[in-house]
């Protein structure tokens, strides 16, 4: 399978609601109100794609994370399991994934297609997965969001992961416009549904390294090999990608086109 990328935003950082939250208001004039941490990390990333290439109406949405939106989880469980007081409406309305799609959708002027989806593992490669089927049968381009939020204390997503405590989880959200067609396209990517065990993979393991969520030296975030894609880019470097969990590997090719 293969898809072609338009262009591409990223953004890492910390815990940075509040400045996101000024910027998204006075820089792109979008109302923030009712919104959380998690929705403004992917209302920044999306005007970031935004200013860098047209978003069609009718393009499809795809928002995809690893561990979702744990703030308001860890919110949630405050209110009423420690301190027996009500949810709030707008918490509620946000603990809903399709609230965060609503939202990107809504600033990004699109109308078309719109899905959120979790997975705790190949997170990225599972949403191409879903997004090239997808095109196969309308014929029209994708907006991806991959989001995870460093939640603060951030031992919930250190344990949904799988990390140890002594890894760095940070937030991040990097977006991609796709496409079946290569014209004006930047860069291809090549995948496939296979699930490879060592021995598939061992010809091709001097060309690359595997990405995994155990010793690291690095940060670590569930959807990184969409930020490993979009930096690879930015870089003009030709790159395989393998990406592990369990035991189980999956490969990514990434060509460079302009």
């Amino acid at each position: 399978m293969k898809l072609y990328i338009l262009n591409f935003s990223s953004y890492i950082g910390n815990n940075e609601a509040v400045e996101l939250k000024k910027i998204l208001k006075q820089k792109y004039g979008l109302d923030t109100r009712r919104q959380d941490s998690f929705i403004h990390l992917a209302l920044y990333g999306g005007m970031l794609l935004k200013d860098k290439i047209d978003i069609d109406k009718d393009d499809e949405l795809y928002v995809t994370s690893g561990v979702g939106n744990t703030d308001i989880v860890q919110k949630t469980n405050t209110y009423m399991y420690e301190e027996n007081q009500p949810l709030k409406l707008f918490d509620f309305i946000n603990l809903l994934g399709n609230t965060t799609s609503y939202y990107i959708a809504k600033a990004l002027g699109m109308k078309g297609k719109n899905i959120f989806q979790i997975s705790d593992n190949f997170t990225y490669i599972n949403s191409l997965i879903s997004i090239y089927a997808s095109l196969m049968n309308s014929g029209k381009n994708a907006i991806i969001c991959n989001i995870d939020l460093s939640s603060k204390p951030d031992e919930i997503t250190k344990r949904v992961l799988g990390v140890s405590e002594n890894q760095e989880i940070k937030s991040s959200v990097n977006y991609q416009k796709l496409s079946l067609d290569p014209k004006g396209a930047i860069a291809m990517i090549e995948f496939d549904i296979n699930c490879n065990n060592k021995s598939k993979i061992k010809d091709i393991l001097p060309k690359t390294k595997i990405l995994t969520r155990k010793n690291s030296h690095e940060a670590f975030f569930e959807t990184i090999l969409s930020y490993k894609v979009n930096e690879a880019i930015k870089n003009k470097e030709d790159k395989i990608f393998i990406e592990s969990f369990k035991d189980r590997y999956k490969i990514l090719k990434l060509k460079i086109l302009k």
